[in-house]
């Protein structure tokens, strides 16, 4: 039932991300920077006490303390936001790229999507992003977590699967779980097109000059 809630609330966040990611960045990306902070507040506690994921008290407890720090973070401060976010999308991509090549190694996708995820976070660190990039990132992300936290609260994958952060499950479940992830982007680009024109920096939606 918990892996159930969680997953529940991971495509409600997904798909505020999909749909209103630009219009409400610095709430929305609060939250999934909370829902970022649980899953490894979670992954960290159930790893140290050897007990499974979500299924604990003591992996909940850890969960809610991620939360709590990396919400906070994401919300107050611009540069963690973006370079936690770039970070998960850039492991992302690496990790889906490995999954499109058919290189059926764990370990090779690891590696790819650990060097997505420095680049990006390279990327945010040196550079002022326009909102054009982060309309994308957003609908991309988005489009991401609501699928696989659909796939969770219906039991087609794994806890581990959300805290991958990465589209492979939906790889290897069928092409109807492939073709709900690509009808989200399609959807979340219309209903963000207007802010497609944004050249503005990213960083004034946290109220920086």
């Amino acid at each position: 039932m918990t892996s159930t809630a969680i997953g529940v609330v991971a495509a409600l966040i997904g798909l505020s991300l999909v749909l209103r990611g630009y219009a409400t960045i610095r709430a929305i990306i609060s939250l999934f920077g909370a829902l970022v902070g649980f899953v490894v507040g979670s992954a960290v506690v159930a790893q140290v006490t050897n007990t499974v994921l979500f299924q604990s008290q003591a992996s909940l407890i850890g969960g809610a303390i991620g939360a709590v720090v990396f919400g906070l973070l994401a919300f107050f401060v611009y540069k963690v936001a973006m370079i936690g976010g770039l970070a998960a999308i850039g492991f992302t991509l690496g990790t889906s790229l490995v999954v499109a090549l058919h290189v059926d190694n764990p370990t090779a996708s690891l590696i790819a999507g650990i060097i997505g995820a420095i680049v990006l976070a390279i990327v945010a660190w040196r550079l002022d992003l326009p909102g054009l990039i982060l309309v994308i990132l957003t609908v991309l992300t988005g489009a991401s977590v609501t699928t696989l936290g659909t796939m969770l609260a219906l039991g087609k994958v794994g806890p581990t699967a959300l805290g991958q952060a990465t589209i492979t499950a939906v790889f290897a479940e069928g092409w109807g779980w492939y073709a709900l992830y690509v009808g989200l982007v399609a959807l979340g680009l219309v209903f963000q097109r207007r802010y497609l024109k944004v050249r503005n920096p990213v960083s004034t939606k946290w109220g920086r000059s």
